[in-house]
């Protein structure tokens, strides 16, 4: 029921943007006392001035928290609205309610039972929504999360002098096989990605050294010292097994020349007419493009003849750059990404070399980076939620697209989705269930391998990223690594699987970014 008392606990949420962040530290520099204990505090350190500000905002929030609550797609009431962001240090911000997020993990699970793919995708599409919303910095609420480079390689940082800055990197998933991906045109274009952590799952890894390799050691040496049951070996990235707020992510950019058109290729299907390659249909192999040209001479609407991943030029439509979500590289972006490639580890693949020259291809002041795809992992249920997006030239989609609500508009309108809130239909059947395919074009395409077969010696089978499933990829995330599955259900007490390792809590950032 709609509570009046509820709405104006938010009050005190809202008003710490009128208030002076005084946190206590931890590790990474995190609030450590509740929101209603800070505002107290604050509130009373604060001068005359803020205190009218905020009896101003109490009065707003008293007429609005009176006002008849909006329903959701399943007709309950709306959780919330994405309004009253509050800036925390560093400009972090949280997700904000929109519509069903946050939710219950009941009402999760009563979907997932009940296979009910429109409320699972209203869902999803409510996060995208979350976090997707404009902060005051002009970044969306995702672009303020701690990078893989604070939680990993840095060790964290100072949370109240952070940079908000981006650090593009490539895909961890672009090395789990053998199989390297290939530019799509030239390596100046070469997708990229990184990983971002709410302030709640990066706390809550940083606090307990999970992003440390010695710990995890430790961890899993005392589970085989101990005998600890197999479905018990695992670690957790929250105080319970659910946390609203512990939300991952994984987007993937391409960038593009800033004084020139490109051909963008876009995913259209595996079939012969969209790829040159059916078992791993990576963008290099598409056969349909658009046309971006960040200097403005083409005008969107028309058509320019340019080649689509090296086939002979023809006709393609000139889009808008709004169309993408998109970021003017900066020399301090491309001297930033220079000093991380360098000293941060990763690991940029073969085909692409870790020398500043190599780097300044990638990153370059002038050039684009446009945001191609998007992994949101959420952890309101315990085998977290999973939605997947890409960039679509055609966002209405029947499938992918058409349901996504009118509220979220440009340029995030532009992006499909799949979700994959269970691994098996009917949902946790551990034999005889129907793998449910759910991957994202620009992350999984690439993929291939092989399933070692379980009691058979020599014996294995090959797989393609086209069929997986998150949930069950992520699943499989363990410390030291794991036999890999793409698909079906994951048991995590599978003997053959898990007897020797730690499950990471669906996390591959864990295992494969824990430094030595």
């Amino acid at each position: 029921m709609f509570s009046v008392v509820g709405c104006l606990n938010s009050v005190s949420s809202e008003a710490e943007g009128l208030i002076e962040h005084r946190p206590k530290k931890s590790k990474m520099d995190t609030f450590t006392t509740s929101k209603r204990q800070t505002f107290r505090r604050r509130i009373l350190l604060r001068p005359w001035k803020n205190r009218v500000a905020f009896l101003m905002l109490l009065a707003i929030a008293l007429w609005q928290c009176t006002s008849t609550p909006s329903t959701d797609n399943d007709g309950g009431e709306v959780e919330g609205e994405a309004e009253g962001l509050t800036i925390g240090p560093g400009g972090y911000v949280d997700p904000p309610p929109v519509r069903t997020y946050p939710t219950s993990a009941e009402r999760i699970n009563g979907w997932i039972n009940e296979l009910a793919t429109d409320s699972i995708r209203a869902h999803a599409w409510d996060i995208w929504e979350s976090i997707t919303t404009t902060t005051t910095s002009g970044l969306p609420v995702w672009e303020t999360w701690y990078t893989g480079h604070e939680l990993f390689e840095m060790g964290g940082i100072d949370s109240e002098n952070r940079p908000l800055f981006r650090d593009f990197e490539f895909p961890t998933q672009f090395f789990h096989t053998s199989v390297l991906t290939s530019p799509p045109i030239d390596v100046a274009e070469r997708p990229t990605s990184f990983n971002r952590f709410t302030q709640s799952v990066a706390n809550y890894i940083w606090d307990h050294g999970y992003n440390e390799a010695s710990v995890l050691t430790q961890i899993n040496d005392s589970f085989n010292a101990s005998g600890t049951p197999i479905a018990e070996r695992q670690i957790q990235t929250s105080a319970d097994t659910i946390d609203a707020k512990s939300i991952v992510l994984k987007p993937v950019f391409q960038f593009i020349e800033g004084n020139r058109p490109t051909a963008i290729p876009y995913w259209a299907g595996v079939s012969v007419e969209s790829t040159t390659n059916l078992t791993n249909p990576e963008p290099y192999t598409w056969r349909q493009c658009v046309v971006v040209d960040p200097t403005g001479n083409l005008r969107p609407g028309t058509t320019h003849s340019m080649s689509c991943n090296g086939a002979p030029a023809q006709e393609w439509p000139v889009i808008s750059m709004d169309d993408f979500y998109n970021v003017l590289i900066t020399q301090e972006q491309a001297d930033s990404f220079s000093t991380f490639a360098l000293e941060s580890g990763d690991d940029l693949g073969e085909d692409n070399k870790g020398d500043s020259a190599s780097v300044a291809d990638l990153v370059k002041p002038g050039n684009y980076a446009l945001l191609m795809a998007m992994h949101v992992t959420g952890k309101e249920v315990n085998k977290w939620t999973w939605q997947t997006f890409w960039w679509s030239h055609f966002p209405d989609n029947a499938l992918y697209g058409k349901d996504r609500p009118s509220t979220i508009t440009g340029p995030w309108d532009n992006y499909n989705m799949r979700t994959a809130y269970y691994m098996v239909a009917p949902a946790n059947t551990p034999f005889g269930g129907e793998p449910l395919i759910s991957y994202n074009p620009y992350l999984e395409t690439n993929l291939s391998g092989t399933v070692p077969m379980e009691n058979i010696a020599d014996s294995s089978i090959r797989w393609y990223g086209v069929f997986s499933n998150c949930m069950s990829c992520h699943r499989m995330a363990a410390y030291p690594s794991s036999n890999y599955v793409p698909d079906g259900y994951i048991d995590p007490a599978d003997s053959f699987k898990f007897s020797a390792n730690t499950k990471t809590d669906f996390l591959w950032s864990i295992p494969t970014r824990a430094q030595q």
